[in-house]
Parts: structure tokens; C-alpha cells; sequence
């Protein structure tokens, strides 16, 4: 069964993403890596995905969206001891798993549904599935959407969450800075999303440790304490070869994603345009 039959918890979770520009960022990428048959169904809304990607950070008015975007590992044991099931993880937390977070399971959701388009033939449903998909695992791609340390609260770091992958990412990523390579069937794709995450979170502390030390060589300015144009740089240094790997990974694994799922629904061409 699917998660959003299953699940019917009502439960509050802070929100946090790539912001828009990474989410659009993932998109694109994925959607240059698809060979002709699948990238044949984005002819022409390549532009309809991006505007989509971030979505699901708009849904803030469903309580139950917060977890979707994230999985605490630590409250497990760490990475080597992930649930593969939701009932398994609810075996390991009782009724506190899904406030840790179901990215995982969503990104299998969100596949489905995927799937389920290129069946139907829709074009307007491929489009939209695969932003929302989209936006689910650039998050798994985010090393601080995998940790109860989410913003850097239990380190002395708020606000780290942001400056990582808003901060840097506004200021300095590009599209056309990124490269991915083609995308590639893959018969174990449904269990990644447990390796994308381990991979993530394996990237906390080097990513903290580079904040304390910008933090530790600028001083803070202005009343709201914002950091300093020489913070963003030192940090940059450290970190920017960090996010645009995730950034190209999140891509790269979104159109293997794409790619799979269009297999997985029989390799369908889109119809033709009306009138032809």
C-alpha cells in the first residue's frame, strides 16, 4: 500500500529544500540526460517542469508534508540500520517514525505515480509527476534533510541549513556549470533513495566543520548578525564543490528515475499533437 493510504497522521515539521533555483536546477539536468524515447514526452515543457519542482514546499497547509521531505537517521542506530518498510521502521519507533521522516517511501511513491502517467498517456500528468518526483530527491541529495541536527540547532550552527543549500546555491550555481551523464535503466532503482541518503549523510560533518570555520575567520555584521561577504566566499571554497556534486547527483539520479519509469510502463511515445 501506499503511503498516503497508510499514513494518516497529522503532525508539524519544519520545510526546507534546495530552494526554487536548485530545484529547477535538478530538473533541468535530469531532463537533458534522458535519451530520445522518454525526453520525446518533455518536447516543449521542460519550462512546465521547472516551475513545478518546488511545488511541495508550497504545501504547507497539509501537516502531514513536512516528513516527506526528510528521514532522521540517527534515531535508528545511523545509516547502516535504515528500514527498508514502513513497518519496519514503525517496529524500530513506534508511533514517532513518520515525525522523523518517509522521503524514502515518498520518492517510491512519487515513482509510481510516475509510472502510472506514461500508462495513461498524459503528457500534462508525466510533466507534473516528474517535478513533484523531482523535488523529493534533490531533498534526499540535501546531507542535512538525513540528520535531527537539521539546522545546525544541536551544534550551535542555526541557520546553516539555509546558508548550505539556499545561500550557496543563489549565489553562485548555474545550470550550464553542471553536467550530468545520460541516464541508465536500472533494475535495483527502487531501493536507491536508502543509498542517496546514506551517501548524503555521510557529508554532515565535513559541511559543518566548514560553516564553524567561516564563521570562526569573518565576523558577523550589521544588527541581524548576517554573515559577511567574506563568510559566503570562505564558505563557498569549502563547500561549493560539495553542492554541485549533489546538485549533479540529484539530476543525474532524477533522470535515471525518469528513465526507469518509462520502462517500467513499457517504453510509451507520447501522442501525437492534436490535430495532426
Amino acid at each position: 500500500m501506499r503511503i498516503l493510504s497508510l499514513l494518516i497522521l497529522l503532525v508539524t515539521s519544519p520545510l526546507w529544500s534546495w530552494g526554487d533555483k536548485g530545484h529547477r536546477t535538478v530538473s533541468t539536468l535530469a531532463i537533458r540526460s534522458l535519451p530520445e524515447g522518454p525526453r520525446a514526452w518533455f518536447q516543449g515543457r521542460e519550462a512546465e517542469v521547472c516551475d513545478h519542482a518546488s511545488d511541495p514546499d508550497h504545501w504547507r497547509q497539509d501537516r502531514k508534508e513536512g516528513p516527506r521531505h526528510f528521514m532522521d537517521l540517527e534515531p535508528y542506530g545511523g545509516p547502516d540500520q535504515l528500514p527498508r518498510t514502513l513497518e519496519e521502521a514503525q517496529a524500530k519507533l513506534g508511533g514517532d517514525f513518520y515525525r522523523r521522516g518517509v522521503v524514502p517511501w515518498i520518492i517510491q511513491d512519487r515513482w509510481r505515480d510516475l509510472v502510472d502517467a506514461f500508462r495513461a498517456g498524459d503528457p500534462a500528468r508525466v510533466t507534473f509527476a516528474t517535478a513533484i518526483l523531482g523535488h523529493y530527491i534533490g531533498d534526499a541529495h540535501v546531507p542535512l534533510h538525513t540528520t535531527d541536527n537539521h539546522d545546525g540547532q544541536l551544534s550551535n550552527q542555526r541557520g546553516v541549513h539555509s546558508r548550505w543549500e539556499s545561500g550557496l546555491v543563489e549565489r553562485h550555481i548555474t545550470a550550464e556549470d553542471l553536467a550530468v551523464p545520460p541516464a541508465q535503466p536500472d533494475k535495483a532503482f527502487f531501493v536507491r533513495p536508502w543509498d542517496w541518503l546514506r551517501a548524503s549523510h555521510a557529508l554532515i560533518p565535513q559541511l559543518l566543520e566548514d560553516d564553524r570555520d567561516a564563521d570562526r575567520t569573518t565576523p558577523l555584521s550589521g544588527r541581524g548578525k548576517a554573515r559577511t561577504a567574506a563568510y559566503w566566499m570562505i564558505f563557498w571554497s569549502k563547500q561549493g564543490p560539495v553542492v554541485k556534486q549533489q546538485l549533479q547527483l540529484a539530476g543525474q539520479h532524477l533522470g535515471d528515475a525518469i528513465l526507469n519509469a518509462w520502462i517500467a510502463a513499457g517504453k510509451p511515445a507520447p501522442p501525437a499533437p492534436s490535430g495532426k
